[in-house]
């Protein structure tokens, strides 16, 4: 979590004693008998006013610590903080803009009994990319929603006659729809006041005073104790991370082993959250761009279209392959993991602060003693993190990384694009593309979406090298083509029946809906998940 950890605030023995009575008046809980101890050893050597020596304060500092660590106790109430997810979503772009630094982030904290969520990551990952998955996480479906009922909203008006047809250099008849969905969507994704309260290192740790920083560390146990959720921001080195390791050992802890933990266990790639916002872009900037282009579908339209899908979905394509290959290498790393192998600043350095000489304490020792006292043994963890974290991990990084409802939101521009189509403002007509819009966008979308993926995830072990891996994504790209030219087929094949039967092309579009609807929920909730 920290690139240094504890070693900065408490790794400096002959520092700590200066501030150790500051801590004991202060302090509850017994934290202030940490600083107490050092501070005693000023005097306890003969009456000669030396520490006896600088092993004895880092063991009765590091003895102290391990048992704050274990028994998930804070310091003081205080100590115990969290940020609105809304003010850190608002707030962080801005800091960024004026590069103040995250520090001041703090100041946007507030004292709290209860958490959310806890946010553990790597520090090796890219802020703009922490941003942009927990932006979508949190706010990514109330901007569907708003961003719908703005597009349905313009449709309605246009409906009602109050708002014009489109203006003469676009194609569809309307052309509200789209522009007002994504205004929508695109306000409420970054306005959302979303009601939840996170913890967040930079922000709800105290940056600039070494004491109550080092407080914060003692009582990380607390703050994972009484967070509902461990919302872990995956990269492939999270795994080899000790204060990463730490942070799932104390929560795994605090909840239990059963069941109930891993629902409130979520794993996200880093990758994710802008894999899906690009998506939801490109598909705009597409149905946008065939809107003013004046062409007709057939054969032009769909020249245009397949000429700026292609680059687009090949680039989706490789994520996806990419996501599907760090699946393997997860379990590659989970299943041979041990504490011993895993990273901590402390030990790089060999225990003495790069910067300031400073002699450290050890984490490793620290967070071993913790972790042996959770589970009985440090093996006994490490057998848990082989088998069920490692079990949990796959699940949720092969089956639940792309859900369902990810897939609709990315697709949504599609569905606001059907609802300009409609070229006269006649009840039959605005059925009909009510009726194709949510086909396309609810069921033939996800379900194409969702049968390339587990194409992708099957075959990932096939693919060496840059021409094999591009000649892959361009199959994966054909497959997805050519799934998503049956669903079209199918769909003119049953308007034609359904024009020479009924007269109307009506009932064969809910047809089509009824069935892609079945053979969507077969797929999502049908196939086996996958191991």
């Amino acid at each position: 979590m920290y690139k240094s950890g504890l070693d900065v605030c408490i790794g400096v023995p002959s520092e700590f004693p200066e501030r150790g009575v500051t801590a004991s008046a202060t302090s509850s809980n017994g934290w202030d008998k940490i600083g107490v101890d050092v501070a005693e050893a000023e005097t306890s050597s003969n009456g000669s006013g030396a520490l006896p020596s600088m092993e004895w304060a880092a063991d009765h500092v590091a003895e102290g610590t391990i048992q704050f660590l274990v028994s998930m106790q804070a310091t003081k109430p205080e100590i115990l903080r969290g940020i609105m997810v809304h003010r850190f979503l608002q707030h962080a772009p801005l800091i960024w803009a004026r590069r103040t630094g995250l520090d001041t982030l703090h100041g946007l904290s507030e004292v709290t009994t209860t958490l959310d969520e806890f946010w553990s990551h790597s520090w090796q990952v890219k802020a703009y990319l922490k941003y942009i998955n927990i932006l979508h996480r949190h706010n990514s479906f109330s901007a569907f929603v708003v961003g719908t009922l703005c597009a349905f909203a313009a449709w309605a008006l246009c409906v009602a006659g109050i708002l014009p047809d489109g203006p003469a250099w676009v194609m569809t008849s309307r052309f509200w729809s789209t522009p007002a969905g994504l205004v929508g969507y695109y306000l409420t994704l970054f306005m959302w006041r979303r009601q939840k309260k996170a913890f967040l290192d930079i922000a709800c740790i105290n940056q600039t005073d070494d004491l109550i920083k080092a407080e914060g560390l003692v009582s990380m146990g607390a703050f994972l104790k009484r967070s509902e959720t461990l919302f872990v921001l995956w990269d492939v080195t999270y795994v080899s991370r000790l204060w990463c390791l730490f942070e799932l050992a104390a929560f795994l802890h605090s909840k239990g082993l059963g069941t109930d933990a891993e629902k409130h266990l979520v794993i996200c790639p880093v990758f994710v959250g802008p894999a899906l916002v690009l998506g939801q872009l490109g598909l705009a900037a597409m149905t946008v761009t065939f809107s003013i282009s004046q062409l007709e579908f057939i054969p032009w339209g769909l020249v245009l279209i397949s000429a700026l899908a292609f680059p687009f979905f090949m680039l989706l394509a490789y994520v996806v392959l990419a996501h599907c290959r760090s699946i393997e290498m997860v379990q590659d790393q989970v299943r041979n993991f041990t504490i011993e192998n895993s990273l901590s600043f402390c030990c790089s350095c060999g225990h003495v602060h790069p910067q300031t000489g400073s002699v450290m304490l050890c984490d490793r020792s620290i967070i071993v003693r913790c972790i042996a006292a959770w589970f009985e043994s440090v093996q006994e963890f490490e057998t848990i993190v082989r088998g069920k974290v490692l079990k949990l991990l796959v699940h949720q990084l092969a089956n639940q990384v792309f859900s369902y409802w990810r897939i609709v939101q990315a697709c949504c521009p599609l569905l606001w694009f059907y609802l300009d189509l409609p070229s006269v403002h006649d009840a039959r007509e605005t059925l009909k593309v009510a009726a194709i819009a949510s086909t396309y966008s609810f069921m033939l979308m996800p379900a194409a979406a969702l049968i390339c993926l587990r194409l992708a995830y099957r075959m990932r072990k096939l693919f060496h090298g840059r021409c094999r891996k591009l000649l892959f994504c361009i199959g994966l790209v054909a497959a997805g083509a050519l799934l998503f030219a049956v669903g079209w087929a199918f769909d003119f094949f049953l308007e034609t029946l359904s024009v020479l039967h009924f007269g109307t092309d009506l009932p064969g579009n809910f047809a089509f809906l009824v069935i892609a609807g079945v053979v969507n929920l077969l797929l999502w909730y049908g196939l086996p998940d996958e191991t």
